[in-house]
């Protein structure tokens, strides 16, 4: 009984591998550079729903009628990189272009038509996206470069009431430079949340702060949160 149910259970497997292969083999996609495998959502033959198509590019998102249709992300064989929307294979709509430039990533955001740029989306030098329990803050682009400093101050001076200081950050060498604390080597944009403890300015009572910054502008940047 326990051969005749493994058996039973290999053929079922079998089955079910020989239905996905038959899938994906007749399930076609027309765009030439992403036409040499294919899985994913497929209807009437051809690739529809969400998917991944790979050839000498690759994409993997939504597919319409065999072609790029809604959101997804097109990898081009020299490393560049679009990530938005698409319309009959070509991109339309909302999209990032990420590509190298004189070895260093850049980026084009903007509204696309028919794989064009046609209107360019220049993003903010920086975004606050938290800010919690502070008096006010400073935000400065002191040069080039890829560096980023807090400095914290209270009454004039450095703040020296600060406790359970923590960062969350999306990369970089976390450095010292006397009271200041900061990141190096970062890439753009960066995004970084600081908390902390303090006594508040008349050292009555104890507040807990909270500050979210993306910086979309390389630079070496100071930061400097008042209490």
């Amino acid at each position: 009984m326990k051969t005749k149910h493994l058996l039973t259970t290999l053929s079922l497997i079998i089955s079910i591998i020989h239905f996905s292969y038959s899938q994906s083999g007749n399930c076609k996609v027309l765009k030439p550079e992403i036409a040499t495998s294919y899985s994913g959502d497929c209807k009437k033959g051809l690739a529809n729903g969400d998917g991944i198509a790979i050839g000498t590019d690759k994409y993997e998102g939504k597919f319409k009628d065999g072609l790029p249709q809604g959101n997804g992300t097109y990898r081009y064989a020299n490393g560049d990189v679009y990530e938005g929307d698409f319309k009959e294979g070509m991109r339309s709509g909302n999209g990032k272009f990420t590509f190298i430039f004189l070895g260093r990533d850049s980026t084009y955001m903007g509204m696309w038509k028919e794989d064009q740029l046609v209107k360019k989306i220049v993003p903010p030098a920086y975004v606050i996206t938290q800010k919690l329990n502070l008096q006010r803050y400073t935000v400065t682009k002191i040069k080039p470069g890829n560096r980023v400093m807090f400095s914290f101050m209270q009454n004039g001076a450095n703040n020296r009431t600060l406790t359970d200081l923590s960062f969350a950050q999306s990369g970089g060498n976390q450095i010292s430079i006397g009271q200041d604390q900061g990141f190096d080597n970062i890439q753009f944009p960066f995004n970084c949340k600081v908390t902390y403890n303090t006594l508040n300015s008349f050292r009555s009572a104890s507040t807990n702060i909270v500050f979210e910054i993306q910086i979309n502008e390389p630079g070496q940047w100071m930061i400097t949160l008042f209490n």
